[in-house]
């Protein structure tokens, strides 16, 4: 997978899902470049051509490229999918996290955990899947999502809550 940053094409190799897992912060991407391709984005922010927001805005788009979700939705899937339920349910159902991607395993994931919801639950963990993390409001509406307060308040009425 191409990664830009900087005016530069890095290569991303293929990592099983069981690799994803482990990704919390916007460091555990860049460890899966290779250890050139980590020095080259050392340097270019030792020479000012690209600053530590630019390397989260990178990392945060390699993980949305990776699992075909918003970064948080699926770092919140990834962590979700490890716990010890949810990875056994996922295991007796023959999903091997490494034997499938990212996307793959952030779906089944999905799956698992609105399986037997109804249309309310579903709605429900939708929306929380949703919100982005405290500082990153803005990508939410850039997004084209909605105000999260309004929603907020839209919901608990529908929901009767």
């Amino acid at each position: 997978m191409p990664v830009q940053i900087g005016g530069r094409t890095l290569m991303l190799a293929w990592r099983p899902a069981a690799e994803w897992t482990t990704v919390q912060t916007e460091m555990d991407v860049l460890r899966f470049l290779s250890e050139e391709d980590r020095t080259t984005i050392g340097r270019l922010v030792l020479d000012g051509i690209v600053n530590s927001d630019n390397v989260a805005k990178t990392a945060h788009d390699v993980l949305e490229a990776a699992t075909g979700r918003r970064w948080w939705e699926a770092q919140r899937l990834l962590s979700m999918s490890v716990q010890p339920e949810a990875l056994g349910h996922l295991t007796l159902a023959g999903v091997d996290p490494w034997q499938r991607s990212a996307y793959e395993w952030c779906a089944a994931t999905y799956a698992l955990y609105t399986r037997y919801t109804d249309e309310k639950e579903r709605l429900r963990f939708d929306f929380q899947l949703s919100i982005p993390p405290r500082g990153y409001e803005d990508e939410w509406m850039d997004d084209g999502g909605d105000d999260p307060e309004d929603v907020q308040k839209a919901l608990t009425g529908w929901m009767g809550g």
